[in-house]
C-alpha cells in the first residue's frame, strides 16, 4: 500500500497528529513555579511544588485509565471526525483518490519523551502492549461498532489478540452490498465477541506439574552427585567376587 514514490510513503492517511499523540509514558509537573511576589518564596518549596511525576499506560488501575481514555478518543476521531486531507487533523480523508486508505492507529504512539521514560522504567513496546491490554480494548471497540469505517487498522504485538481482531473485522456488518432477501447471515454484534487472551502465563495445574518434574530431576542429580563424592572420599576400593567360598 505504498505510494511508489522515492520514499515508499503510505498511500493512505496515517492519522499521525503530532500535537495529539497518545504515548504510553509521559510526565507532568505537580505544580508550576509561582510568579510575581511568590518568586520570593523559599526555593525548596518551589522544587517540591514542581516535582516531576510520571503517568504510565501499564498502570491499569491508576494513571493508565486516563491514558486509555485518551487513546480511545484518538482512534475514534481518526474515523468519526469530518473528512479532511490535513495531515495534522484526525479524521478520514476527503480526497479518496489521493488517500484511498484511512489508518486507525490502535497502539501507543512513541515520541522522544516516552522512549526516555520507558528506558528509565525498563519498559519495552511488547511489555507495554501486554500489560496495558490495549489490543483487547481495540477489539472491544471494533466489536461494538465504535468506528464509522475501517480501512487499515494498525496494532502492535498482533500475537496477542490479533486473531480476535481479525475475526471481528472479518465478521463486521455492511461489508457487502449484496442482499439476500432478508436472510442475511449473522454479523457484528449478532455474533459472540471472541475470547481474548490477557496473559501468556500457564495455568496453575501446569505450573505444579512442571515444578514436580523439575524437582524430581534436581533430586535425582543431587543423589547421584552425593554418591559420587562419597565414593571418591572413601578412596579406591578392592572389588572381589566370592564364588563357592573362594575369592576370585
Amino acid at each position: 500500500v505504498d505510494r511508489h514514490d522515492m520514499y515508499a510513503s503510505f498511500c493512505g492517511k496515517a492519522n499521525w497528529a503530532q500535537d495529539q499523540l497518545v504515548s504510553c509514558h509521559s510526565k507532568y509537573y505537580r505544580g508550576q513555579q509561582q510568579q510575581g511576589e511568590d518568586k520570593d518564596r523559599d526555593e525548596e518549596n518551589n522544587n517540591a511544588q514542581n516535582q516531576v511525576s510520571y503517568t504510565h499506560c501499564t498502570d491499569t488501575t491508576g494513571t493508565g485509565v486516563g491514558k486509555m481514555t485518551s487513546l480511545q478518543a484518538y482512534v475514534s476521531a481518526s474515523t468519526n471526525n469530518e473528512a479532511s486531507d490535513d495531515a495534522d487533523s484526525l479524521g478520514p480523508p476527503a480526497d479518496e483518490y489521493y488517500y484511498p486508505f484511512n489508518q486507525i492507529q490502535g497502539f501507543w504512539q512513541v515520541d522522544a519523551t516516552s522512549v526516555q521514560i520507558g528506558i528509565m522504567h525498563a519498559s519495552n513496546l511488547l511489555d507495554d502492549n501486554k500489560r496495558s491490554r490495549v489490543n483487547e480494548e481495540m477489539v472491544r471497540m471494533a466489536y461494538k461498532g465504535k468506528f464509522n469505517a475501517i480501512s487499515v487498522f494498525a496494532l502492535d504485538n498482533v500475537a496477542l489478540n490479533g486473531n480476535a481482531m481479525f475475526s471481528v473485522l472479518r465478521n463486521a456488518c455492511g461489508q457487502s452490498v449484496i442482499k439476500d432477501d432478508g436472510n442475511d447471515p449473522a454479523c457484528g454484534t449478532d455474533l459472540v465477541m471472541p475470547n481474548m487472551q490477557v496473559s501468556h502465563k500457564l495455568p496453575l495445574v501446569w505450573n505444579i506439574v512442571l515444578f514436580v518434574i523439575y524437582g524430581s530431576l534436581v533430586l535425582m542429580v543431587s543423589i547421584m552427585l552425593f554418591q559420587a563424592f562419597k565414593l571418591r572420599n572413601e578412596g579406591p576400593q578392592e572389588h572381589r567376587l566370592i564364588c563357592h567360598g573362594h575369592v576370585v
